[in-house]
């Protein structure tokens, strides 16, 4: 019994350690029309196939996304200042300091943001 123990403990050690280098940054979609006068309900959110990973370690901003989706990427920091840009939309950007940085995609026709504090 105490062996079983033992593996149970050491299989939760090792789970705990594997996950804890990136953490996940919420993105918000959104359209970029607007319309004047909606008289139909959206169904559904628009979903668009991009992950944000922060690594506080390395100091790294991962984005990735599908290949069939073209978007830009633009990195700004607490100022409002443009950090870092890519033409595509799986790329790591790397920090220079730490601080809040807001990422921009943008798609045709959609948008997203997310903030990293």
């Amino acid at each position: 019994m105490k062996k079983l123990f033992l593996i149970i403990a050491m299989i939760f050690a090792t789970t705990l350690t594997s996950f804890a280098d990136d953490e996940r940054v919420s993105v918000i979609i959104n359209k970029k029309e607007q319309t004047s006068s909606k008289n139909t309900w959206e169904r559904a959110p628009m979903r668009i196939p991009v992950e944000v990973y922060y690594n506080s370690d390395l100091n790294t901003i991962t984005i990735i996304g599908d290949e069939s989706v073209t978007a830009e990427v633009f990195l700004y920091n607490a100022s409002g200042i443009l950090e870092n840009y890519s033409s595509s939309l799986n790329t790591v950007f790397t920090l220079a300091s730490s601080g809040e940085y807001t990422i921009l995609i943008q798609g045709e026709g959609w948008y997203g943001t997310a903030t990293i504090i």
